[in-house]
């Protein structure tokens, strides 16, 4: 069988939970390699196939013309392969034989020209109480192009030579096959010849197992059985079956009986496929896809995106560490005003820890207690539940409904506890994640890098050139220009002088301070302004549902979550349909 039907029969088997067709396996007795091996151009084998006393080895020696094997009723039977074979093909056949039944055969040499491609062989009992014999017999069949099925009148009826026949037909053509029926001479007085009458209680067993073959190989037509006697080689159907082994198949009929071979692997492994009913439970997968996807919205998607999220992202202590965040690091640029936030910021603190009842503080810069609180108060305070409970309860009931998720979910059971903690923990990283993700990228927005020389310069310009400006290079330029206007050089000392010492004033001082902190400040109170609107949109475009990139959105981070969730049905309603599309493509070739 090719590789791509081999791989297409594991994968079904592995989704679906079956086991592959015993006619696939290793060692399964159907024919392993329709092309053959390096010997294959030079023979081909023809053997005989049969149950223990059904006469096989009278068979072979009276196709022969000679005791090539030994005839036994009793005992262990035929132990080994009997190979008759052209002396020219003695090497090749060998290899063969040590590669497979090493130690187990005997070949026996003929110098007949018209059977130089054709090799005959005896084979243990397929229904021997010895393991190694049944093995041995197995192992041959593997190569085996042209099968004689041999059963006598006494056992043509067993199951068990039905049940191997039937594994050796999954790979081999049964037009490849010549079916027996031996010691017909005791149903009936040796009649001359090869005809039959419709009468004769032969025919009529001929006719009953070649319907049974029918049945067991689910043939168009019953096949042809061969009455024969083994001993008695000049009566019955015997002589013409002789006639026929004993002519050579040219190297045609032998790449057709290959082609034939080949095309019946195939029907099997479709038959097998079709029977697995693939289309079906592709459609059941996606009704549980679909109940699932609705049912796990309802009890835990509902809860978080319509309850818990909202509250996280309006929460005020999660927006004011966030505008912290962002004023402590865009005011860090400005100096002096820098001073004020830290005492600003002191005093807010203040102020709004005794205004809250309970305080909420976020772990370090994490928003760790903040994620923890809001989806402790997922559920409803009636039932008590936490998320991992809620999982757990969803997916047990999920599991209820539709057995098929248990095998589904056989690796990450959610309806236990340890599995749905994990669950609902990698919810909470993820959420913990995007939080944190949120603030920095908040911060580097608000505060692009300082904005630049110019920006910078206007910091500086409004701060340092200020505090210069007001108190000290104004004053001492309007003295110096006023001195300019009234020049009086016998007047000293000059008036920019007295002015100088007006500056040391603490009146002035006091005048001064106090401009300058209402300056400041306004600064302070326009920069936490801006920052306050640049942290309230960049909140608005992270809570509009069509932004749903996970690293950034809460609702984006949950929804992923709750996708993977359904992630064991979606992977495998997948692979089923790309099952089922290379199974129609394969069955249209």
């Amino acid at each position: 069988m090719s590789p791509e039907l081999d791989q297409l029969v594991t994968e079904v088997a592995d989704l679906i939970g079956v086991a592959r067709p015993g006619w696939l396996e290793n060692d399964a007795p159907s024919l392993a390699e329709t092309t053959g091996g390096p010997e294959a151009d030079r023979f081909y084998l023809i053997g005989l196939i049969g149950g223990k006393d059904v006469g096989k080895s009278a068979l072979v020696n009276a196709i022969v013309g000679q005791p090539i094997t030994a005839q036994t009723s009793h005992g262990p039977g035929t132990e080994t392969v009997i190979a008759y074979a052209h002396g020219n093909q003695i090497e090749p056949l060998r290899e063969l034989l040590e590669r497979e039944v090493r130690g187990r055969y005997r070949i026996v040499e003929h110098h007949i020209p018209r059977l130089f491609r054709q090799v005959l062989l005896d084979l243990p009992d397929i229904d021997s109480h010895w393991a190694d014999h049944v093995a041995v017999t197995r192992k041959m069949l593997r190569h085996m192009l042209f099968p004689i099925w041999v059963q006598s009148i006494e056992k043509y009826a067993d199951r068990q030579p039905q049940e191997l026949l039937a594994k050796v037909a999954a790979g081999n053509a049964p037009g490849n096959f010549v079916f027996c029926l031996n010691k017909v001479d005791q149903l009936d007085k040796p009649l001359a010849g090869s005809s039959l009458p419709d009468s004769n209680p032969i025919r009529e067993l001929q006719t009953d197992y070649a319907a049974r073959i029918q049945k067991v190989l689910s043939l168009d037509h019953p096949p042809r059985v061969w009455a024969i006697s083994a001993l008695h080689a000049d009566r019955y159907e015997l002589p013409p079956l002789r006639d026929l082994l004993a002519q050579q198949k040219s190297e045609e009929a032998v790449r057709d009986s290959k082609a034939k071979a080949a095309a019946r692997q195939k029907s099997s492994v479709l038959q097998w496929l079709t029977a697995q009913d693939l289309p079906a439970r592709a459609a059941r997968l996606a009704r549980l896809r679909e109940e699932a996807v609705e049912f796990i919205d309802e009890r835990l998607g509902a809860p978080l995106l319509e309850a818990a999220l909202p509250r996280l992202t309006e929460d005020p202590i999660y927006r004011q560490s966030v505008l912290d965040d962002c004023m402590g690091k865009r005011i860090a640029r400005w100096p002096i005003v820098n001073i004020l936030h830290g005492l600003f910021a002191t005093v807010g603190a203040f102020l709004r820890r005794n205004a809250e009842p309970i305080a909420r503080p976020l772990t370090g810069s994490g928003g760790e207690a903040l994620v923890d609180q809001q989806l402790a108060a997922v559920s409803a305070p009636a039932h008590a539940r936490t998320l991992s409970e809620m999982i757990q309860t969803t997916f047990a009931l999920l599991q209820q409904s539709h057995p098929a998720v248990s095998a589904l979910y056989s690796d990450r059971k959610l309806w236990e506890s340890i599995p749905a903690a994990m669950a609902a923990a990698e919810l909470r990283d993820g959420l913990i994640g995007t939080v944190n993700r949120q603030r920095a990228i908040a911060c580097s927005r608000v505060d692009r890098n300082g904005g630049g020389w110019m920006a910078g310069a206007t910091r500086m310009l409004l701060t340092i050139g200020a505090l210069l400006w007001f108190p000290f290079i104004q004053p001492l330029v309007k003295s110096l220009i006023a001195n300019a206007r009234h020049t009086d050089p016998s007047k000293t000392p000059p008036d920019f002088l007295l002015i100088f010492v007006d500056l040391l004033d603490m009146s002035y001082l006091l005048k001064t301070l106090s401009f300058f902190l209402i300056y400041f400040s306004a600064i302070w109170l326009i920069l936490r302004w801006d920052t306050q609107r640049r942290v309230s949109r960049q909140f608005a475009r992270w809570r509009r549902l069509e932004n749903m990139d996970p690293p950034l959105s809460l609702a984006g981070c949950t929804l992923q979550w709750l996708a993977h969730l359904i992630d064991p049905v979606r992977l495998a309603l997948e692979q089923m349909e790309s099952l089922v599309k290379r199974i129609d493509a394969l069955a249209e070739k």
